[in-house]
């Protein structure tokens, strides 16, 4: 009969294995990443070779933090300190996972306001008000 040390050291020893691990380590800081909003409306779901994905309560957000993608990645890597460690985001509406340490929230099917009163057609406007052409929503 082999030792349980002898079975998992090779799995341990994987690469891949360490690289999730910190990765997943820089994930427990998601709302300093994406901000309260976005951290409100999503969540980490799993990272697999680089890759991260992200549970997200509804398809407008999803949007939302597909537009700042360049940008999270970016705050990921820093918030790393290893290049390489998150190659791309995907994004998925799904339920969102409640982290462990924070009470259950309920979440309502009615559009949200953030804590600035902004809704996500507030966001939208103000972005297309300051779109590079010039174009203005009025």
């Amino acid at each position: 009969m082999r030792k349980v040390g002898h079975m998992l050291s090779p799995a341990i020893g994987r690469d891949e294995v360490i690289r999730a691990a910190r990765a997943h380590k820089v994930l427990k800081d998601w709302p300093a990443i994406v901000g309260e909003s976005m951290a409100a409306r999503s969540c980490p779901d799993r990272y697999d070779h680089g890759v991260l994905w992200i549970a997200v309560e509804g398809s407008a957000w999803a949007q939302e933090l597909r537009m700042q993608k360049d940008q999270i990645l970016q705050k990921l890597e820093e918030k790393a300190k290893e290049h390489g460690l998150f190659t791309n985001l995907r994004f998925g509406v799904r339920p969102l996972k409640d982290a462990p340490d924070t009470p259950t929230e309920k979440r309502p099917n009615t559009p949200r306001k953030d804590q600035d009163g902004l809704s996500i057609q507030d966001i939208a406007e103000a972005r297309l008000r300051n779109w590079p052409d010039g174009r203005s929503s009025s």
